[in-house]
């Protein structure tokens, strides 16, 4: 559940399909650049490396098709998501 902002309140509701997609697909390319970081030059790493401009494309592709209000759902969610991992 994320939370959404509507006329300056916060309500809680499930995210939107597309939303639920590229949200699944960052998490994918956070793993693969964190793969990456690390420097190593294992079968992970490798693999990481030759996924993430698919990974990209499919996120891209997907933000494109986006609404304006499944945007901002996505936004808000990633913003989220950035805060509690710092």
């Amino acid at each position: 559940m994320f939370i959404t902002r509507s006329s300056g309140s916060s309500t809680t509701k499930p995210p939107s399909t597309r939303v639920a997609c590229a949200l699944e697909i960052h998490r994918s390319v956070m793993a693969c650049n964190a793969h990456i970081a690390r420097g190593s030059e294992t079968t992970h790493a490798l693999t990481a490396a030759l996924m993430l401009p698919c990974y990209k494309a499919e996120f891209r592709t997907l933000v494109l098709a986006m609404t304006a209000n499944e945007e901002r759902e996505l936004r808000y969610a990633l913003d989220a998501s950035c805060a509690s991992a710092a």
